[in-house]
């Protein structure tokens, strides 16, 4: 893990991106959180500013990494939600209180997980890193903004954030695509020792509502869904997220 940008002053707020993404995605945001925190912009290990970094192959790896995170409020996106919230069940003292956007304990679907994205999806980009790593990159944005009413204007946002930086390598997509597909924490949300808030986008179609909700519950955390947003919330209803978690807090 590595903070590529600090701003503001007041409680400390690390914020994690998600897979084959990178912090730079957020610096609009973190201007406005600034007023209220200090925010932390992250990259995860073989991402963005931090691409020389090699990414864990398992959870007990990344959580031993994200140790040198400061203690404070963790708001991880997607993978990074995930990722935030092996962080906070093994290291509780290390996370404040939790917020969990577009993020869930488990990705891909299971018996007592319906809600959940087909694990063929997964599979499928793994076969497609091989060939076009950009290419698998800009296809996974473009399911990122499927279904919100601006699905151009977020998606050619979300392509000059993403590529205006240093492209993941295979080995780090393909480790973070693994965690994605295997990664079960749903039975230790019972187990969260703080106050939780969840967010999702209502028309997400890569990490449910109904997913986000079913976790909220799991765990007796806050749940709010950001009405006309996709799984990036963050790009056109900041206000309404950042006040969410002013109030959540």
């Amino acid at each position: 893990m590595k903070i590529v940008s600090t701003l503001g002053q007041g409680p400390v707020l690390n914020v994690l991106h998600g897979w084959g993404m990178n912090a730079h995605l957020f610096d609009e945001w973190s201007v406005q959180l600034s007023q209220h925190f200090q925010v932390n912009l992250i990259d995860l290990p073989g991402h963005g500013l931090n691409h020389e970094q090699a990414f864990p192959a398992n959870l007990t790896e990344v959580a031993e990494v994200s140790k040198e995170i400061p203690s404070g409020i963790w708001l991880g996106w997607s993978l990074g939600g995930m990722l935030a919230l092996n962080q906070a069940l093994h290291y509780p003292e290390q996370v404040r209180a939790l917020v969990m956007m577009c993020a869930t304990p488990s990705f891909t679907a299971q018996k007592h997980w319906p809600h959940g994205t087909d694990v063929q999806v997964l599979q499928q980009f793994g076969k497609e890193l091989q060939q076009d790593v950009k290419k698998t990159i800009h296809t996974f944005l473009a399911l990122e903004v499927m279904g919100s009413p601006d699905e151009r204007s977020q998606l050619r946002e979300l392509k000059t954030k993403v590529f205006e930086r240093p492209l993941p390598d295979v080995t780090a997509l393909t480790h973070g695509l693994s965690l994605l597909e295997k990664t079960d924490l749903s039975s230790q949300l019972k187990n969260l020792q703080m106050p939780s808030l969840w967010l999702s986008g209502r028309r997400d179609r890569l990490v449910l509502p109904a997913a986000v909700e079913q976790a909220a519950k799991a765990c007796g955390g806050e749940y709010h869904m950001v009405r006309g947003a996709s799984h990036a919330p963050f790009i056109h209803h900041a206000e309404e997220i950042t006040q969410t978690i002013l109030d959540f807090l």
